[in-house]
C-alpha cells in the first residue's frame, strides 16, 4: 500500500522541488496551501508523514505543526517543519513540538533522506536519485 505525504506549502517553486524529490518512491502526495485547509486535511487522510512549511498564509507553520502534535492522531504520525534558520534563533524543533525540521534552503536529496528516515520502508523500493 502507498504512503500518504501530507505537504502544506503555497510556493509554487517549492512545492515542484518537494515533488521532485518524492519521485520515485512510490509515495501519495496531497496538497493543502494554507495551514487551515493543512490541518483540515491532516485529519481527514491521517498522512504517514506531514511536510510543513514555515510562513503559510492563514495559520504559521509553527502553529500548524503545534497543533497537529498537540491533536491525538498528531502525537503518532511524524511532522516535518520546513523552515529557515537563523543564527541564535530558538530550534523550530521545540517551538513547533514538531519530530524534526529541515533548514531551507535544502536540496532534494537532503529531503529524500529525511523523508526515508521517517518511512524507511521506502528505501528498498525506490530508485536512487539521478
Amino acid at each position: 500500500m502507498a504512503k500518504t505525504v501530507l505537504l502544506v506549502d503555497y510556493d509554487p517553486g517549492s512545492i515542484d522541488a518537494i515533488r521532485r524529490a518524492l519521485a520515485g518512491l512510490g509515495v501519495h502526495m496531497v496538497l493543502a496551501t494554507d495551514g487551515e485547509a493543512g490541518e483540515r486535511e491532516f485529519h481527514r487522510s491521517l498522512p504517514d508523514l506531514t511536510l510543513v512549511q514555515d510562513i503559510l498564509p492563514r495559520k504559521r507553520g509553527v502553529e500548524l505543526c503545534r497543533d497537529l502534535k498537540n491533536s491525538a492522531p498528531g502525537a503518532s504520525h511524524p511532522v516535518v517543519l520546513l523552515t529557515f534558520v537563523r543564527n541564535g534563533g530558538r530550534s523550530p524543533r521545540l517551538a513547533s513540538r514538531c519530530d524534526d525540521w529541515i533548514a531551507k534552503p535544502f536540496d532534494e536529496a537532503t529531503l529524500r533522506a529525511k523523508i526515508l528516515e521517517f518511512l524507511p520502508e521506502l528505501a528498498s523500493s525506490s530508485a536512487s536519485p539521478a
